[in-house]
């Protein structure tokens, strides 16, 4: 499938999500102002071992991306999160850059999350061979769906510790479909907006 179609059915699914986080949520009456916050960005950066669903080996990569919450007093917080992974191993290497939603539950310090997203994957074959077309097949690419569950843990106000994991689906051409995993470890910084006060 070309790239610009991946893209292009990627955007289709970011939109509403998007606009799902942005619009505001209704507040609740009180009688007292209370300090709340609003909203806050959270950039994070892992390393990440990939099962490839292809061969026997484990590739070595790293996860970064960025998460923009908003707190509408929801049981569960939702977020848009966009993220990329580039993991290499000896026989395939595997990138994906998209994004998608993201449910988080608070718990202390404790923060449970899950999320959905949408990726353009690059595939990529470390001993190309030749296709039925006498091309040297050396990348192939796909759309990427991808769910995941994870764990933040607050060591301060502002940095957290993650441990995530991914289950990713990738159809190459008709018949071969992948299902890589990825677990993940790493560090969170949260960038927090102004308080505001609610009534």
């Amino acid at each position: 499938m070309p790239i610009q179609a991946i893209v292009s059915r990627t955007s289709a699914f970011l939109l509403p999500a998007i606009l799902l986080v942005l619009i505001p949520g209704k507040l609740n009456a009180q009688a007292d102002p209370v300090a709340s916050k609003k909203a806050d960005v959270s950039v994070f950066g892992t390393y990440s071992r990939v099962t490839p669903d292809y061969g026997p080996e484990i590739n070595n990569g790293y996860t970064f991306g960025a998460n923009y919450t908003r707190y509408m007093h929801w049981f569960v917080n939702p977020s848009l999160e966009f993220r990329a992974k580039i993991a290499n191993g000896p026989n395939v290497g595997q990138k994906t850059f998209g994004g998608g939603i993201r449910a988080e539950r608070q718990f202390k310090n404790f923060h449970p999350y899950a999320n959905f997203l949408i990726s353009a994957g690059i595939f990529t074959f470390e001993h190309p061979s030749i296709d039925v077309t006498g091309k040297l097949y050396k990348s192939d690419d796909s759309i990427v769906y991808s769910t995941g569950i994870g764990l933040d843990y607050d060591i301060t106000s502002q940095w957290a510790a993650r441990a995530d994991y991914q289950f990713e689906h990738w159809s190459l051409g008709t018949n071969q479909t992948f299902t890589p995993r990825v677990l993940s470890f790493g560090v969170v910084y949260r960038i927090p907006f102004r308080s505001y006060r609610r009534y």
